[in-house]
């Protein structure tokens, strides 16, 4: 058989002590098995697209050992090692976002697309040529193995839908009123479903790309590019017209198979909530969804909430339902720190980042500022989901009482960028106080344009009062000198574990710049008073 695109691998817990995972591959023709361990793993088909080919799932597991090992697995010919942690050990993580281009214009601006996908192959370990065209990133001398890729959002670009597929290029010109009451035709369905079968296909294939993820297992949730720019923040005459259930149902369903590797009526281990297990094949509007895709894993003392906020969100009412809302709280609450020391919270949309109002009324100013502003336009500063957000940052703040260290991991804004959350009433930002929220973004869309992070650098110094009692506010990143870096970057997480404490090592990786930029979080220790932050 001949691969059009994978092995890309999914983490799928550990348990049992086994490390256990899925492997989708997409292939003309129904594909042979895959080898681990001298045995044979069958394919299970997830989508016959007839036009893209057939993407299949396996399923297999390494044994983890009382130290780090690796494991390897063959299909079509090929043999991939994978890096296992030890029982118990909490893993080093690649973190990124944004993989891909908003229009062809920043495509054509991009040299070297996928040279940050390199640089995490070459912190892996994996054998990357360095030519003359790259963008370089640094990479320590002493590579360090990754046991997870967490990717935040947007692993995708569907954007170029309204240009790529005559149909909805159709569609897209029709005047909003028409546009909204047009029915979705068979043929509109068929023609969704094959452009995101193709755009997975493609951007995934590449080598860069493709090397990685069939090295290091993903944990994946998507954002608004995954289905297209600004889902779930349209007003509902338009997100609930037929043709959005269509794209709802076209990209659900490749978000499922690729980023999630689910058959149809599956739900994955570690999902968080209570829903039909074919939820989202059911065409329900934003507001009235009652499931959503967030999971969580528990891996040696680190805890990985992925929290999905996109399936139920509205312009103007929730990001989350007040249900799913509960069910992840419940989560959280059960949590015991003797088994987890820190919870990393995959927050695709920053929580703490500079106030829409001022932003939008500074790009008022300056021309060519478009991209910047569709991705603020459903932000968590927008007025209607400000309660929705404080309420979280309540939540968030309660785990640090517990001696749980809770960290904000996002995406989305095209800069790298570090904040805090704090409870206010005490002198300093210890960590019992303090959660931190880290953004990394782009790992190949490109930054703002220089008059716009300019802007972000210089104006907007103030911090965000939440309530009387919490403040947020964006920092420098340590070593920068700047609290927004514009070029391009992914984050590299590396716990460090002693006795009862483990201290977070958070590198960001900046393409063109010649070292690493990095910001410890440390532990709550119950025992002892740990630095600031």
């Amino acid at each position: 058989m001949a691969l059009k695109m994978g092995p890309v691998l999914s983490f799928r817990g550990c348990d049992d002590g086994n490390w256990n995972l899925t492997a989708v591959v997409v292939s003309k023709d129904a594909p042979g098995p895959l080898t681990v361990g001298g045995q044979a793993v069958n394919a299970e088909v997830l989508w016959d697209n007839a036009k893209g080919g057939i993407a299949c799932r396996y399923g297999f597991a390494f044994p983890m050992a009382a130290a780090q090992t690796t494991g390897s697995y063959s299909v079509d010919g090929e043999t991939y090692v994978v890096t296992i942690p030890a029982v118990g050990q909490s893993p080093t993580m690649a973190y990124g976002s944004c993989n891909g281009f908003s229009s062809l214009k920043l495509m054509k601006d991009v040299k070297d697309k996928n040279a940050l996908w390199k640089a995490i192959a070459r912190q892996h370990g994996l054998p990357v040529p360095v030519t003359k065209d790259d963008e370089n990133a640094p990479v320590s001398q002493t590579p360090t193995p990754y046991h997870l890729l967490l990717l935040g959002g947007d692993q995708v670009y569907a954007d170029a839908m309204w240009e790529t597929v005559p149909l909805m290029k159709q569609w897209n010109e029709k005047s909003w009123a028409k546009a909204n009451a047009a029915p979705l035709t068979d043929k509109m369905q068929q023609a969704l479903d094959d452009f995101y079968f193709d755009l997975y296909t493609s951007r995934w294939s590449q080598e860069e790309v493709a090397r990685v993820m069939a090295c290091i297992p993903s944990i994946a949730m998507w954002d608004d590019h995954d289905f297209m720019d600004g889902w779930g923040s349209y007003p509902p005459e338009r997100q609930d017209c037929d043709v959005f259930g269509g794209i709802w149902k076209s990209a659900s369903k490749a978000f499922a198979v690729f980023q999630q590797h689910l058959k149809d009526g599956e739900r994955r281990p570690g999902t968080i909530g209570v829903a039909a297990p074919d939820w989202w094949q059911q065409p329900d509007k934003q507001q009235t969804r009652t499931g959503a895709f967030s999971f969580a894993y528990i891996v040696g003392k680190v805890a990985i909430l992925a929290v999905d906020m996109r399936s139920q969100r509205t312009e103007d009412t929730q990001v989350v339902g007040e249900k799913h809302w509960k069910e992840i709280y419940d989560w959280m609450d059960h949590v015991d720190r003797k088994v987890v020391f820190h919870i990393l919270v995959m927050s695709s949309i920053p929580v703490i980042y500079p106030d829409f109002k001022l932003i939008e009324s500074l790009l008022g100013i300056f021309p060519g500022h478009q991209d910047l502003e569709d991705d603020l336009r459903d932000h968590w500063n927008s007025p209607p989901h400000k309660g929705e957000r404080t309420r979280l940052i309540k939540r968030l703040l309660d785990l640090p009482k517990r001696q749980i260290r809770t960290t904000l991991i996002s995406g989305d804004v095209h800069v790298a960028a570090l904040g805090i959350v704090q409870a206010l009433g005490q002198a300093t930002a210890g960590p019992e106080t303090v959660v931190n929220q880290l953004i990394s973004s782009g790992i190949v869309h490109p930054g703002p344009g220089g008059v716009v992070l300019f802007a972000l650098q210089q104006l907007f110094d103030s911090d965000d009062q939440i309530d009387p009692f919490t403040v947020g506010r964006m920092t420098e990143i340590p070593g920068s000198k700047s609290k927004f870096i514009g070029n391009r970057n992914y984050m590299s997480l590396e716990p460090i574990e002693k006795e009862d404490e483990i201290n977070l090592w958070c590198h960001w990786l900046v393409v063109n710049e010649k070292f690493q930029f990095t910001k410890v979080i440390h532990s709550i220790s119950q025992n002892a008073n740990l630095p600031q932050g």
